[in-house]
């Protein structure tokens, strides 16, 4: 009950596309492939955007493997520049398809040995407390029939997005983009560093994201700060095609998600999730969301940010 990626396309041009500098260029189709493997995906998103949730979807159908950060100390070492890390990077795919294939065992943060929508307790246990996180780093076992040349999809939020440049010609990228106003609204209720306006693994290999958080004494600027970092990087370093809305993949029950891995699946029951802190809280991320010109605005309008937050104020699902 395989379905595997089809075939490339023959030799074309994109529509144009503007740099960084403004200029239009083109760029052939087969420079932007001829380096990757037509089978491994690399997913970022912004956190708390439902990567894991696509990661747990992406893992259900048939010839995939979905890693959930699997890349941690060791393997990044010795990886002092981006280029270095992304040679890091393609090793341990190297190395992780080798033991999947070999011994079924595959890397990744689970619960139970098992992929899960959410890596962060639940609200209704965590009570007024932040929620902690609750997935450790380990193998799971892979029981499923494989081909040779499975799918493989490794979600790493920051990391990925911080190393887009030297990643996205070597390698298929994806990013998923949710709706900041329910990003930042959930950033308030886990124990993560986005919740103290730090991103870690982003500042390791973008010197000026760190200095542009150390700069700043306040949290909630910081947040806007690393809200922005992720939706320029996606603009500035992803085609429109590698782009991917929670809101759609919640919509079309995993498939619009399924179509841009090339991959077969049957739509799964979805349903948004959201967490604030309060009511009054969101009005006051969405003042602060209004009055910033951040990224996002690239792809959420104001008006969308507005609905989300009359969502989230009544408890429905943004």
């Amino acid at each position: 009950d395989g379905a595997g990626l089809p075939a490339e396309p023959a030799p074309t041009l994109h529509p144009p596309r503007r740099g960084r500098t403004g200029a239009l260029f083109f760029c052939p189709l087969p420079l932007r492939t001829a380096l990757r493997s037509a089978n491994t995906w690399l997913l970022s998103g912004i956190p708390r955007a439902g990567t894991t949730l696509c990661c747990r979807l992406a893992g259900e159908l048939p010839n995939v493997v979905a890693l959930v950060e699997p890349l941690h100390g060791p393997a990044l070492a010795q990886a002092d520049a981006p280029a270095a890390a992304a040679d890091a990077v393609a090793a341990f795919l190297d190395a992780a398809r080798a033991r999947i294939s070999s011994a079924g065992l595959a890397p990744t943060r689970h619960r139970a040995g098992r992929l899960h929508d959410d890596l962060v307790q639940p609200r209704s246990l965590a009570g007024a407390e932040l929620r902690q996180p609750q997935s450790k780093r380990g193998e799971v076992r892979i029981d499923k029939p494989l081909a040779a040349d499975f799918t493989l999809l490794v979600k790493h939020n920051a990391l990925f997005a911080a190393l887009l440049p030297v990643l996205e010609p070597r390698f298929r990228c994806l990013a998923l983009l949710r709706n900041p106003i329910a990003v930042l609204a959930s950033w308030q209720t886990v124990r993560l560093p986005v919740q103290r306006g730090r991103i870690p693994a982003g500042e390791r290999f973008d010197a000026g994201l760190r200095a542009r958080l150390d700069a700043e004494p306040d949290v909630l600027p910081r947040q806007l700060a690393i809200l922005d970092w992720f939706y320029a990087q996606y603009r500035a370093h992803l085609p429109e095609d590698a782009l991917v809305r929670y809101e759609d993949v919640v919509a079309s029950g995993g498939l619009a998600l399924f179509q841009r891995l090339g991959a077969v699946g049957d739509r799964r029951p979805l349903r948004a999730r959201a967490t604030a802190p309060s009511a009054g809280a969101v009005d006051a991320l969405l003042s602060a969301l209004l009055q910033n010109d951040g990224a996002w605005r690239h792809f959420y309008p104001a008006s969308e940010l507005r609905a989300a937050a009359e969502a989230l104020g009544t408890g429905a699902p943004a």
